[in-house]
């Protein structure tokens, strides 16, 4: 039931139109991050949020019926803006620049390069993905895995483009969710490189080491058996 409840008190209310009104959510999605990663989500209450952006608490709720709904449009924001880098990178990829792409891509998820506070990731990883709030985020990876397609296309992999994308998008998202919030210490350059050789394996190509690229890749030596 408690699922159930912050569910619905997760979605948005009233759309800002007017500069006015949405120089006013601007404020409190900025403030609602900070007090998130400062204060913690337990202790962010929507006062405080307000009292942050300078702003009554019933003007907030002219937008927001609760602090999950505006961790969801945090969430949903970040993830737009994830699916246009995403496209945009890919925008001319083919064989050659497959896996230095691909590299650069998920150094960019795990180090937040693209513009969230890895802190404020964790927050909303916790706080949304990980509730049935979730709900409010579908489409996401659809849309992402149309981007993937493409991708593939270009540069010519030789597998089933669609399954090939739907099970990267998973496997990849599920891996940095959970090195973001579980195991940080795992957030290494040795990670990036194996999610690139996961990656560019799965389809066929290879992935050349970042120092090395435009050269023949160095062996793996192998495992102990």
């Amino acid at each position: 039931m408690r699922g159930m409840v912050k569910a619905v008190r997760a979605l948005a209310r009233k759309i800002p139109r007017q500069e006015r009104s949405l120089a006013m959510v601007e404020a409190l999605l900025e403030a609602a991050a900070r007090v998130f990663v400062k204060e913690g989500y337990a202790k962010a209450t929507t006062n405080r949020i307000a009292a942050a952006a300078g702003v009554s608490v019933g003007s907030l709720y002219q937008y927001f019926p609760s602090k999950d709904a505006i961790a969801v449009e945090l969430l949903r924001r970040y993830r737009d803006g994830l699916v246009a880098l995403v496209a945009d990178r890919l925008a001319t990829v083919d064989r050659a620049s497959f896996a230095p792409i691909v590299r650069r891509l998920l150094s960019d998820l795990l180090h937040a390069e693209q513009g969230i506070n890895p802190a404020l990731h964790r927050v909303l990883i916790e706080q949304v993905l990980r509730t049935s709030a979730r709900r409010e985020m579908l489409g996401f990876e659809e849309r992402l895995e149309a981007v993937i397609v493409d991708a593939l296309r270009a540069s010519g992999a030789e597998v089933d483009h669609e399954l090939a994308a739907f099970i990267l998008v998973r496997v990849v998202l599920a891996v940095v969710q959970s090195v973001v919030v579980d195991r940080p210490n795992h957030n290494t350059p040795e990670l990036v490189d194996e999610l690139t050789r996961l990656v560019a394996g799965y389809v066929g190509f290879e992935a050349v080491a970042p120092a090395a690229e435009g050269k023949a890749a160095p062996a793996r030596p192998p495992r102990a058996g």
